[in-house]
């Protein structure tokens, strides 16, 4: 058993996370000491990592908790929503690929104009067109 900042420094968080987790119904301690500090075991471990791994993976806290949640008994109700998060999460971050290819795009677009045709004399950075012009789409 572990108090709540060893487990947080174990795992890479800040107790005031796991106190977070806990006020969320995220994860519970496994018992208190008598003088009433939360202590964890194995079993909060892996739901922290859990945590984590569905976090980096651009769950939000609202979906882990639904995954969570569910009921125990009912394995392919939990396969099938985490199986549903994960292909909406796969949709999201394509789109924001393409976002994020669209906007590199367009800033080599400004690169190689600025490149070409960079102003010697102007001294309106931030003023004036001639430093970001708009390119041609």
């Amino acid at each position: 058993m572990r108090t709540i900042g060893q487990l947080a420094a174990e795992i890479g968080l800040n107790s005031s996370a796991l106190r977070f987790y806990e006020t969320e119904g995220l994860l519970q301690p496994d018992d208190r000491t008598a003088s009433g500090y939360r202590v964890y075991g194995a079993r909060a471990e892996h739901r922290l990592r859990f945590l984590k791994r569905a976090q980096s993976l651009g769950l939000t806290l609202a979906e882990i908790k639904i995954l969570i949640q569910s009921p125990r008994a009912r394995r392919d109700v939990e396969a099938s929503t985490l199986r549903g998060a994960l292909v909406s999460k796969i949709t999201e971050t394509r789109a924001s690929i393409a976002r994020l290819r669209s906007v590199v795009r367009k800033l080599e677009r400004l690169e190689a104009v600025l490149v070409q045709h960079a102003p010697p004399d102007c001294c309106h950075l931030g003023d004036c067109a001639c430093w970001l012009p708009e390119p041609n789409e």
